[in-house]
């Protein structure tokens, strides 16, 4: 097992809210924890990217913002759109899902080349894309990282942690090291609730985490978990 300060395994952890009551206040508290513990990033939805961005101002902490799940069938070109507006915003680093209809029906150009326009959007910003495991058989799995990573993904994301995406798992992380080779790196997301859990992910290939169980795990300090994802 990796042995690391909490001050090196905050450093891999994205802190992480996304459930859509959340108010200013909330975004602050998010901001304020990911200071007070040096949280790699605070993860939050796009509306709050600009309020992020002013809160974290002289701090190294990366605003990461999401899109297009829980369901990712929204047209292509609204994602460019919507990748583009989050990075004018502010946004570091964008963590969003492609159709998972186009990878089941075969459709494999229609994927690789929707997470390829993203990319393209992004303009050489970080790019991470929630495959959504829970979704996919092993063969499945296999073919959305390749098509992800050959896309030029930054990293490779197990699951969105919503609806059907399913929980991280060693064995996922494993797999998805594997075919990121040198090419792209790995987060784990789902269900990462203890410091254990967070670094056997780690040990298992993963660079980032994204948890809304962060002071949780760096503390050891059980609290009410009321959130629905990671």
């Amino acid at each position: 097992m990796l042995n690391l300060s909490d001050k090196e395994l905050a450093a891999k952890i994205q802190h992480t809210n996304v459930n859509p009551e959340l108010t200013p206040e909330d975004i602050k508290s998010l901001c304020d924890d990911c200071k007070h513990f040096g949280f790699n990033g605070v993860m939050i939805q796009p509306q709050w990217v600009n309020l992020a961005r002013k809160e974290l101002a002289g701090t190294n902490v990366q605003v990461a913002t999401c899109m297009s799940f829980p369901m990712g069938a929204q047209k292509t070109e609204v994602k460019i759109f919507e990748a583009e507006k989050c990075f004018e915003d502010g946004a570091d680093q964008l963590d969003w899902m492609p159709n998972v209809g186009f990878l089941k029906a075969g459709m494999y150009d229609e994927y690789q080349n929707e997470v390829a326009a993203v990319v393209k959007a992004a303009k050489g910003k970080v790019v991470k894309i929630m495959l959504e495991f829970g979704m996919l058989t092993r063969d499945e799995k296999i073919m959305a990282a390749k098509l992800s990573r050959d896309a030029g993904a930054t990293y490779l994301k197990n699951s969105s942690g919503w609806g059907k995406g399913g929980h991280a798992t060693i064995d996922d992380i494993q797999l998805l090291k594997r075919i990121a080779g040198d090419k792209c790196l790995v987060k784990a997301s789902g269900g990462i609730r203890n410091r254990q859990q967070a670094l056997s992910l780690l040990e298992a290939g993963a660079s980032l985490l994204g948890t809304s169980a962060g002071p949780q795990i760096i503390t050891g300090e059980k609290r009410e978990d009321r959130s629905i994802a990671d």
